[in-house]
């Protein structure tokens, strides 16, 4: 709220005009709006410092930002915008930050690795797909598993250089679990992206990126949380190993020919 005690009558003449044409002042110079209200660009730029702004600009994009807000909520009546706060909450975080041990920590043993395997049930299946769809836009030697029943090829079961990320929601889906203690008996290295770091599968991978966002379930069996921060995670990886050309390099060698 502006105290107008210390305002001059130019001042409030000003200030009521900015309050009660924001749309046209949006649009105007500050010389522009000073023929406009027949006052001098001194006085409103004296106006617009007691309103707490540094300069005409930033008065006009607070302007900006808060009818983008009033629109928001008026938007919000008519559609659902749980997936926007989810969204916003999540990229808030200071997540190089939040991720960059787990980064450090994926990339050493990326660095002696020459296959990758995703694996996932369900959604975390399809998701598995695209990371290594994404992995193999970069030329990354990586494949994808959805069934758990499914037996690993001969050379992936020999090889010991070899990882395996595995996606799940609640790290704890019994066909996941098994999953990965046979990859480790196979001496696969385990990386998993589950929603919280003190599940079963986190405590049993080499690294763990958890994202902790709000857990949804609707009918009672089908798991609708967020993936948004998955595809995040997932493309980061891709792209930090993208980023160095020995690696990429070192794993497209290694492609069946």
């Amino acid at each position: 709220m502006v105290d107008l005690k210390n305002f001059t009558p130019t001042e409030i003449l000003v200030y009521n005009y900015l309050i009660s044409h924001s749309d046209e002042v949006m649009h105007l110079s500050i010389r522009q709006l000073a023929v406009t209200i027949h006052v001098s660009s001194a006085s409103i730029m004296r106006c617009i410092k007691k309103m707490n702004y540094d300069s005409f600009y930033e008065f006009k994009f607070s302007l900006k930002q808060k009818k983008l807000a009033l629109q928001d909520k008026e938007l919000a009546g008519t559609f659902n915008t749980e997936i926007f706060d989810l969204g916003t909450e999540y990229f808030d975080r200071p997540l190089l930050q939040q991720y960059s041990h787990e980064l450090n920590a994926f990339k050493k043993l990326v660095k002696d690795t020459n296959k990758i395997l995703f694996f996932g049930i369900g959604t975390s299946g399809t998701l598995a797909q695209y990371g290594a769809r994404q992995f193999s836009n970069f030329r990354i030697n990586a494949f994808y598993n959805v069934d758990p029943f499914y037996p690993l090829p001969y050379d992936l079961d020999r090889d010991s250089n070899q990882i395996a990320i595995l996606l799940s929601v609640s790290g704890e889906t019994a066909e996941v679990i098994k999953e990965a203690v046979k990859l480790k008996e196979q001496k696969f290295h385990i990386v998993s992206i589950t929603n919280n770091s003190y599940c079963t599968l986190a405590r049993l991978s080499d690294v763990n990126f958890s994202y902790n966002v709000k857990p949804e379930v609707i009918n009672e069996t089908l798991n609708i949380t967020t993936q948004i921060p998955v595809i995040f995670i997932l493309e980061s990886l891709a792209r930090n190993i993208g980023k160095n050309p020995t690696k990429v390099e070192k794993l497209h060698q290694s492609r069946p020919h």
